[in-house]
């Protein structure tokens, strides 16, 4: 492979088509189209709010900014929508109402007890989630907000039927302004926070691929838990905050439907995941119409023109807009990747070892492994055994079932009969995360990283299972978890350093080369010191140079730096060339197993998979 300066400057120097027009006058035009299509188009989400409030009361755009950001993390960084925000908002005012009008508490407590209400309420919706996507998680959403509307705050327990409730406030609006400005740092610095942590890689990996999550150690099913929880807690204190500005919130008013649909579209124009983007959209909404409203019926064409322009055009919002910058083509430069680094050397992490795995010889044993899809048999009692410091080799023509029983391994796939032992111990009941945390890392055949992330960020989110520090530590980045993530950092430093990626660390996965992308998968699967790594076809997509160079990286793995290795790959010299024992499956069955020589000469794998005579 060429250094990494030279990789970037391939990457980077694809020419751009022509433009009639400047980009940035282009730009600058979409820029001003979208910033007065926005709050036209969506200006009427809140006209019972409106009426009691001017546009220029500041401590409610504030409030709309806040309750932005909080669906900004759900949507933007975790991939959850949701179209029944507003009825997480209601759940906080309502719950701060009760506390201070109620309770007599003060502000501060009631606003407290509306987060802490809002989060559990948040808990519930986010149940469905752990099985629904896409649009069926959409449904249930909007129906949750319209149950909340029409049915739950209706109800006697929350106000005096549709009469709402009062949020009394004891302080003075300047004041009150104050608060909420402060109540908004508080909310960025969290949000910061979150992405700076492994909460928030966690978050972005789950939303591109659960399987690759899965992979680093993280549990999917607790971070999408937790990222309904954290946005609805956020979404409970914009409601607090939009009940004391207005002092009287009702079913109505303003948590009715279309002040969800309004929150998702500041998200989505702002740039899904981009914080400052999205605040900027929410105060354009609030401030903006009140100098433009002579336009009148025209204000609602002139929207609707600049907002389809301005998506069409930068569907990642306002971010993508004001950033605009050519874009590097994706996968330059893969037949210029001959030579492949050496893997670097990390220092070794801690990871508690039971007795029993002390006490076994080989790594990894499977014994009659059966998995059945329906009607059909993927794996046939298949039985292999990896010992430590070894790289053995798992072959087979297209379909015979390699990378199921892979997946069964790591724990993608549930397997129907069989056990799966790993040091001694029984494993075929941990989900993947678990063993992952274990010692097992495996790649997969399009590349198990999170290719919206930078190659940086990947290598913070391979060392997500090291990390001692608990949630609340990582929302107030405390000092266990900055300590720790200052030492993540140092790793990833080395590991790029020593791969000689330095100018590309900042680049998102997704524009390397083919081989780059291995290479960082492989070193990635490295930061942890797992004890058996396993690589589903790491030749793919490369050019013959470079996988004949990969053959080396191979023995790396096994001689340097001490780990065990378990290959699935088509390429036959490179697994010939670097296992010291392979596996032949064929229809799901064991066909044949032994040293590559024997394999090489058995005519059963000649006539299954080789179709001639292949020299070991």
């Amino acid at each position: 492979m060429a250094d990494g300066a030279g990789s970037l400057q391939r990457v980077q120097g694809v020419a751009a088509p022509p433009h009639r027009i400047s980009p940035r006058v282009g730009n600058a035009a979409t820029a001003a189209l979208l910033f007065v299509a926005l709050p036209l188009l969506t200006s009427h989400a809140m006209p019972r709010l409106l009426q009691q409030h001017d546009y220029l009361n500041l401590d409610v755009g504030v409030a709309l900014a806040v309750a932005a950001v909080s669906l900004n993390l759900l949507l933007g960084y975790a991939g959850q929508i949701s179209l029944g925000h507003a009825g997480l908002l209601a759940s906080g005012a309502f719950a701060s109402g009760i506390a201070t009008s109620r309770w007599h508490l003060p502000m501060a407590l009631g606003m407290l007890f509306g987060v802490v209400v809002a989060a559990a309420v948040s808990f519930v919706v986010g149940l469905p989630a752990l099985r629904l996507r896409g649009l069926y998680l959409a449904i249930v959403t909007v129906i949750f907000g319209l149950v909340m509307q029409y049915s739950v705050l209706e109800g006697s327990f929350f106000s005096s039927g549709s009469a709402g409730v009062t949020l009394p406030r004891g302080i003075d609006n300047a004041t009150y302004l104050v608060v909420c400005l402060l109540l908004l740092l508080l909310v960025w610095v969290i949000d910061v926070n979150i992405v700076r942590t492994r909460l928030g890689r966690a978050f972005r990996t789950v939303r591109e691929n659960e399987a690759v999550a899965q992979s680093f150690g993280i549990n999917v099913t607790r971070y999408k838990l937790l990222a309904f929880v954290v946005s609805g807690a956020m979404a409970g204190l914009a409601g607090a905050m939009f009940g004391h500005a207005i002092l009287h919130v009702n079913n109505e008013k303003p948590f009715d439907l279309s002040l969800s649909l309004t929150l998702v579209i500041l998200v989505i124009v702002g740039g899904a995941g981009r914080r400052l983007a999205v605040i900027i959209a929410a105060l354009i909404f609030w401030l903006l119409p009140s100098f433009i409203s002579g336009l009148h019926a025209w204000a609602y064409v002139l929207g609707a023109v600049g907002l389809m322009l301005t998506v069409s055009r930068h569907p990642e919002g306002i971010a993508d807009l004001l950033s605009h910058q050519r874009r590097p083509a994706v996968g330059a430069g893969d037949d210029d990747d001959d030579e492949l680094p050496a893997l670097p050397q990390l220092p070794v992490p801690d990871r508690p070892v039971t007795v029993d795995a002390l006490r076994s010889d080989n790594l990894l044993e499977v014994e009659d492994v059966v998995v059945r899809f329906g009607g059909l048999q993927a794996v046939d009692h298949a039985s292999l055994v990896v010992p430590a410091g070894k790289i053995i080799g798992l072959i087979g023509p297209n379909g015979a079932g390699k990378s199921t029983l892979f997946n069964a391994v790591s724990g993608l796939v549930r397997i129907d009969a069989g056990r799966i032992r790993y040091r001694g111990r029984e494993i075929q009941s941990l989900r993947s995360d678990e063993r992952a945390r274990l010692g097992i890392a495996r790649s997969f055949q399009q590349v198990g990283l999170a290719k919206d992330l930078s190659v940086r960020d990947n290598f913070l989110l391979a060392q997500h299972q090291l990390a001692p520090y608990g949630d609340i530590e990582a929302l107030l980045m405390l000092p266990r978890a900055a300590r720790t993530e200052r030492e993540f950092a140092t790793r990833t430093d080395q590991a790029i350093e020593a791969l000689g990626f330095q100018q590309l660390a900042d680049m998102p996965v997704r524009n390397l080369s083919g081989g780059q992308q291995r290479i960082v998968e492989i070193a990635c699967l490295l930061m942890t010191a797992p004890d058996l790594v396993m690589l589903d076809e790491p030749s793919a997509g490369m050019a013959p140079a470079a996988a004949e160079n990969l053959a080396a990286r191979l023995r790396d793995l096994r001689d340097a730096l001490g780990r065990t290795v378990l290959l699935i790959e088509h390429n036959v010299p490179l697994v010939l060339d670097t296992c010291d024992y392979v596996y032949v499956l064929d229809a799901g069955r064991l066909i044949a197993q032994g040293e590559p020589r024997d394999i090489s000469a058995d005519q059963k794998v000649i006539d299954a998979y080789f179709g001639a005579a292949v020299s070991a």
